[in-house]
């Protein structure tokens, strides 16, 4: 991380940059109170890019993040941590203490670290905010949550609020890294019922829905897939026709090549051509 943040550092950060390191590997985690209020000014917020990064970080899965979605000032926050060897209070106690950019650099950080207690604690954090960039900077463009519902303290049942959260904010599934490889029933059940909650109250679906209950189909599942080929919204047909391909029942098979022959959009008809092949 640190070769490709100074890349992509200002001449102005790059002379700054040596100092903070230095101090922050000198003077250990307390020193970060005073570092972390002035990453967002003296990094910059420009976007670090990188695409997808792969990192092990513990004995669990792989850490995945997509480094399109940093900050140079995340970047430089995670440096800084694994520099000053920060433990899981003084991260808390950075979010807590931290201003609006200093709580999103911990929060981003989380996604390339160990999963904690203490991550646990700021993905609970997360998942009751109001501020979109703080639940997006722990919860997305990461599988952070899909490493943490193997922990006891999250679980299966802090993953599928996580996801909730998601759905009601309307975040693309596709920044919800390895998100499929958690889905189980409950949140297929939770899903499903908030989309029957918002169709009835007239409000968008998230398009995500068809994808993921495919994973865990249960009762009602395969229904509501064939029911959004005929929808008029063209991501619903194409996240109903998405989901269909993941199902893969064969008695389904003469539904899709119906809604096949009358599909007007050349994306949504390759995505139906896709389920039939599944």
């Amino acid at each position: 991380m640190q070769s490709i943040l100074e890349k992509a550092l200002a001449q102005g950060a790059l002379e700054w940059w040596p100092g903070a390191r230095a101090r922050a590997a000198a003077g250990g985690e307390h020193v970060l109170a005073e570092l972390f209020p002035a990453l967002a000014r003296r990094a910059g917020t420009a976007s670090l890019g990188g695409g997808l990064r792969s990192e092990e970080v513990g004995p669990d899965r792989p850490a995945r993040a997509d480094l399109d979605a940093w900050r140079l000032c995340d970047a430089a926050g995670l440096v800084l941590i694994g520099l000053a060897r920060a433990g899981g209070e003084a991260l808390i106690d950075l979010f807590q203490h931290g201003d609006f950019e200093e709580r999103t650099i911990v929060l981003r950080a989380l996604c390339l670290l160990p999963v904690s207690e203490a991550t646990i604690a700021l993905l609970g954090e997360a998942q009751r905010t109001n501020v979109e960039n703080h639940f997006a900077a722990a919860a997305c463009d990461s599988n952070l949550p899909a490493r943490a519902a193997l922990h006891p303290s999250f679980g299966l049942e802090g993953f599928n609020r996580l996801v909730l959260k998601a759905a009601f904010l309307q975040e693309p599934v596709s920044r919800l890294l390895e998100v499929e490889t958690r889905a189980n029933p409950e949140l297929t059940r939770m899903l499903q019922d908030l989309a029957s909650e918002r169709e009835a109250a007239g409000r968008a679906v998230w398009p995500g829905t068809n994808l993921l209950i495919a994973f865990a189909p249960i009762e009602g599942t395969a229904a509501r897939l064939v029911g959004g080929l005929e929808h008029g919204d063209d991501v619903r047909r194409r996240s109903a026709a998405e989901g269909l391909a993941v199902l893969n029942q064969r008695d389904l098979q003469p539904f899709i090549r119906e809604r096949l022959r009358r599909e007007p959009r050349a994306e949504i008809r390759a995505a139906l051509e896709r389920a039939l092949r599944s």
